[in-house]
């Protein structure tokens, strides 16, 4: 009875959550006067007018088309406020780098003397409709402990944003060690708030660090024993710092992820193991260390690889329409990400020893007899 009202309640909860959520999106969708920097307008065509200018053929014969929009907005923001303008938009089918846009739709307008440029849509509240349904789920799968999760989630994010300010005012300058302390600092208030201040959380957060900090030492030392040879830096998106700095920063965070994750999973296993086994001796207990860990590394591996294969796919397949052969294609779209994986997977194998030795420091039962230590 107890359990069912608890489920109940967890409903609820997640009820009142969504409600709320769903409130805040409408609000969010239905804004205009928050914002300072563009103006807010609407689309208030029933139908656009859509006319194809012309059609393109590259030398490699991949076929696009050159199309314009006629659209009608009135202006919801600014000193602008209930004036309508019409404006033109030039996009591509393909929808690269050009938007198509659809009758009654909100966008993001920058008037100068008259006349709207259209900046992009109007998304934010998208994204509040997407962390309500994510809350919802987490309250009604985790129940009261969605309130550390949601806790966790919300001090990463500040933490991050904290750090990226650091590197903007340091110029990319030390980033290294920057991002190194932002790896010990997450990961120690993300396993508090969830799990609190107990052994288990101490060795989830050893066995974490142990497996970030000595997979990437071991592979900055691969990389500085060849020479870092067809590691092709250019090739990232870093315009304005160091790219290799950054590149080393953003392995960093990336090992993190999944360490953590496996970490997490051995060691509360491990826990629970310990709690209703008091006859569990230590080689019981690296066996069944070792084992979960064989059953956890596979699929975590292949979903950094999947994640990886799913974020270069675009840029590999127009670098493949564009004639380029698939280990050129390979250097400048995959090179840097399939370097990333294999750090990453190289601390994924690491922290089955580190999370099973750390359970050991840790987790022990005091009354185990030393017979019973093999």
């Amino acid at each position: 009875m107890i359990k069912l009202k608890r489920i109940r309640r967890r409903y609820w909860v997640a009820l009142v959550a969504a409600i709320i959520g769903l409130i805040l999106t409408i609000c969010t969708y239905f804004a205009t006067g928050i914002y300072s920097k563009d103006d807010v307008a609407v689309i208030t065509d029933h139908s656009i007018k859509d006319t194809l200018v012309q059609k393109n053929r590259d030398v490699y014969n991949n076929h696009d088309e050159t199309r314009k929009q006629v659209l009608h907005l009135r202006v919801l923001s600014g000193k602008y406020q209930g004036q309508t303008f019409t404006t033109p938009n030039i996009y591509y089918p393909s929808q690269m780098v050009t938007q198509k846009y659809r009758a009654g739709q909100r966008i993001f307008v920058n008037i100068k003397n008259g006349d709207p440029a259209i900046q992009n849509p109007k998304r934010d509240w998208v994204l509040v409709l997407v962390l309500t349904v994510t809350i919802v789920l987490m309250i009604i799968v985790a129940g009261k402990k969605s309130l550390g999760l949601i806790g966790s989630m919300a001090l990463s994010w500040l933490l991050f944003y904290l750090v990226i300010i650091c590197d903007v005012k340091l110029n990319g300058s030390g980033i290294i060690l920057l991002f190194g302390a932002a790896d010990i600092v997450f990961s120690f208030f993300s396993l508090l708030i969830v799990q609190g201040f107990n052994r288990k959380m101490l060795a989830t957060w050893l066995a974490t660090l142990l497996g970030v900090f000595v997979s990437f030492a071991l592979c900055y030392l691969i990389m500085h024993l060849t020479g870092e040879s067809e590691i092709k830096y250019e090739t990232g998106d870093y315009a304005t710092q160091d790219p290799r700095g950054l590149f080393l920063a953003q392995t960093l965070l990336g090992i993190l992820g999944a360490v953590m994750d496996e970490a997490t999973d051995i060691i509360s296993s491990l826990y629970e193991l310990v709690q209703t086994r008091r006859d569990l001796t230590v080689k019981q207990l690296v066996n069944s260390g070792r084992t979960m860990g064989q059953e956890i590394m596979g699929p975590l591996i292949n979903v950094l690889v999947l994640i990886f294969m799913s974020e270069a796919l675009p840029m590999t397949i127009i670098y493949l329409r564009d004639n380029n052969s698939l280990s050129s294609a390979f250097g400048f779209t995959l090179s840097l990400g399939v370097t990333q994986s294999v750090i990453s997977a190289i601390g994924i194998v690491l922290t089955v020893v580190f999370a099973t030795g750390c359970s050991l420091l840790f987790l022990k039962d005091k009354r185990w007899k030393a017979g019973q230590k093999e």
